[in-house]
Parts: C-alpha cells; structure tokens; sequence
C-alpha cells in the first residue's frame, strides 16, 4: 500500500470535516509518518522500506480513521491547542448535564497512581518477566507516563510489550486523545514494533505497543509525535543487558 492510498483509506471516514480541516488531518499524519521513518533512516534503513514499514506498524488505516472521527467534535481537534475558555465551558457543561465528569476525573487520577493493565490480558504469550515502571514525560497540557513492560512470545516472535497511559495535568481536564495512532515502539537495532488496543475517555487514555527484542537488549525506544511534539522515551527491559 502506497503512502496516498494509506492516507485516502484515513481520510474516507472524515466525511463531516471541511476541506481545509481534511488537510490539516493529513499534514498531523504526514508529519506522523515522517518522524517515525526518521528514527529508522537513521539507522541506515532504505527510504522506500522505511516507509512501507511505518505504514504497515501504524494498524488498519480505515481503524485509524474511524478512530479519528470519533475524537473530533465539529470545535476542531482537542489536541491542537484547547484554550482554558473552551475548557472551562466543557467541563461545565458536562457537570450540568451529569455525563462524566466524575468518572474521567476518576479515570484520570488512577492513571496517575494505578493505571489499570486490563488493556494487556492476553496479548502476550510465555511471559519471561514484568517490570512496572514510572516514566512521564509532558506534552503540551498533558502527561504521557509509560507505566509497564513485559518480555515474552507475541505471533510467535520474543518481544516486549509495554503499556502506556495519557492524561491531562489537570484532574479534570480533557486528554488530547490519539495515544495509539500517535506512538510507536521501536527496538535497539530500528525494528518498528506493531500497535495493540487502546481505551479511555476524557480523563485518561491507555495504549499499548510491542517491538521485537533479542536476548541482550537493555532497551526499547517509545516514539509519540503529536500537538507538535516529537517525544523519545527509552524503555528499559527487565533484566537486559545491552551487548555489543
């Protein structure tokens, strides 16, 4: 699949959206594609391969845009910049009409302190080892925390699994949202890992994502690029120690 045919299967869902808001979706996806092919043409991949690899790791583009769809909201995209008016009015509104408020802000806090792992169960096979984690890094109004990683057998191949959560700064804010679609998990030697589920609500959002790993490695590298930032946080495996 070419890069513009990825780009029209995202896009086809996004019916309601003026033509300049389509574009504005396709420049974020761009530039999504871009930042994750870079980290493997550093590493000396083939452009063309690097590509083709990046579209592949990032899922279903018609998933992508359904997904897509159900974050936007006819004000525009959450996260490319919430001013504190429209925030304020949302939470308002929410407290009025009683449609969530205290159950995202529930959600927020436990991603803060206890981030559920429920989004894991079965997704990976002969588990080697766990390690919780606490790795946040901000972006924009929120937090980006990677909280988990585990080693074992996925399709049939050793990898690591590690899970990841988003929420706002503020308890009751609204999270961007696009956790998934926006990460990537990359091994030590550039091998773009594979995307798993997603789940969340305006408090908090949860994804998870996989890289193939060889015995030796120390780490794997979590890459999110969104609300204009490009984030690297490197993941340290249990019990790996990185050999020449």
């Amino acid at each position: 699949m070419t890069r513009g045919e990825f780009m029209a299967q995202v896009l086809s869902p996004l019916g309601r959206l003026t033509a300049e808001e389509r574009e504005n979706v396709r420049r974020e996806l761009e530039e999504h594609v871009e930042d994750r092919m870079e980290v493997l043409l550093d590493m000396g991949w083939d452009e063309a391969l690097a590509e083709s690899r990046c579209l592949e790791a990032m899922g279903d583009p018609a998933e992508i845009g359904r997904e897509m769809a159900r974050q936007y909201r006819g004000t525009g995209w959450l996260w490319l910049g919430r001013a504190a008016v429209l925030l304020t009015v949302v939470v308002c509104i929410q407290a009025l009409l009683g449609i969530g408020l205290l159950s995202s802000a529930w959600d927020s806090l436990a991603a803060r302190f206890c981030p559920s792992t429920a989004i894991s169960i079965g997704e990976l096979k002969n588990v080697e080892a766990v390690e919780d984690l606490d790795i946040r890094a901000e972006v924009g109004n929120d937090v980006l925390r990677i909280y988990q990683v585990s080693v074992g057998e996925k399709d049939g191949q050793r990898a690591a699994m590690v899970l990841a959560c988003m929420y706002d700064r503020w308890p009751f804010g609204i999270v961007a949202g696009g956790l998934r679609i926006r990460s990537a998990v990359v091994s030590r030697r550039g091998e773009m890992g594979t995307s798993g589920g997603s789940r969340g609500n305006y408090g908090a959002e949860y994804a998870v994502h996989w890289a193939p790993v060889e015995p030796g490695d120390a780490h794997v590298v979590w890459v999110y690029h969104g609300i204009g930032e490009t984030i690297r946080l490197e993941v340290p495996l249990p019990g790996g120690e990185e050999t020449a």
